[in-house]
C-alpha cells in the first residue's frame, strides 16, 4: 500500500508541473486589408492576443476586403475585421439604417450562413459609411480553439473611434503604435 501512494503521490505531482495550455503554441491568423488603417488594427489585435495568452499570431495581409472574407470563409484565417454594411451586401441583405440593427443582423446572418462569430464593434466605421461600426469576426471553431479570445478582443470594445485610429496612422510604424497604445490604455 505505501508503494502506492508513493507512486500516487509522484504522479500527482508530475501532473502538476504541467504547464496550462489555454492558447499557448498554437498560431492564429488574422486577416488585415492592405491599408494603413487595415495593418494598424491587425497589430492592435495580434499584439492583444500575443501579450495576453502567449499565442503566436501571423498578421496576412490582403489586397481587398473580399480576398480577406473569402479567406476567412474558407477557413484559412482565423479573425478578420469587417464592416457590418459591406457584410450585408455581400450576402444580398438590406442594411438597416441604425447602426445598431445593421451590426445585430449582420452578426445573425453570418453566423447562420458562414459559421462566423462577430465580436464587439472595434468604434470606428468605413469612411462615409453609417452603417455600423467595424467589428472583429472570428471562426466559430477558432474561438472553441482559443476560449480566452472572446472576452480579451471584447475588451477593445469602441477602442478604436474614428478620430483615434486617424492619429494612430499618422503616427508611424503600425506594430510601435499598436504596442505603445495597448501600455497606454494599459491593456498589455
Amino acid at each position: 500500500m505505501r508503494k502506492f501512494l508513493i507512486a500516487l503521490t509522484l504522479l500527482l505531482a508530475s501532473l502538476a508541473t504541467v504547464p496550462a495550455t489555454a492558447c499557448v503554441g498554437k498560431t492564429l491568423i488574422i486577416g488585415a486589408v492592405e491599408t494603413p488603417e487595415g495593418r494598424l488594427v491587425a497589430q492592435v489585435i495580434a499584439i492583444l492576443i500575443n501579450e495576453r495568452t502567449g499565442t503566436t499570431v501571423k498578421i496576412q495581409n490582403f489586397a481587398d476586403p473580399d480576398a480577406v472574407h473569402r479567406e476567412l470563409s474558407a477557413g484559412d484565417v482565423d479573425i478578420a475585421v469587417e464592416y457590418p454594411a459591406r457584410a450585408l451586401v455581400r450576402l444580398g441583405r438590406a442594411v438597416p439604417a441604425d447602426p445598431k440593427a445593421a451590426y445585430t443582423e449582420a452578426k445573425a446572418a453570418y453566423l447562420e450562413q458562414l459559421n462566423l462569430v462577430w465580436l464587439p464593434p472595434l468604434g470606428f466605421q468605413a469612411p462615409g459609411d453609417h452603417g455600423g461600426a467595424a467589428a472583429p469576426v472570428a471562426q466559430k471553431h477558432t474561438l472553441k480553439k482559443f476560449p480566452a479570445l472572446p472576452r480579451l478582443i471584447a475588451k477593445t470594445q469602441d477602442l478604436l473611434p474614428d478620430a483615434t485610429l486617424a492619429a494612430l496612422v499618422k503616427a508611424g510604424d503600425p506594430a510601435l503604435v499598436a504596442r505603445e497604445f495597448l501600455r497606454e490604455k494599459k491593456l498589455i
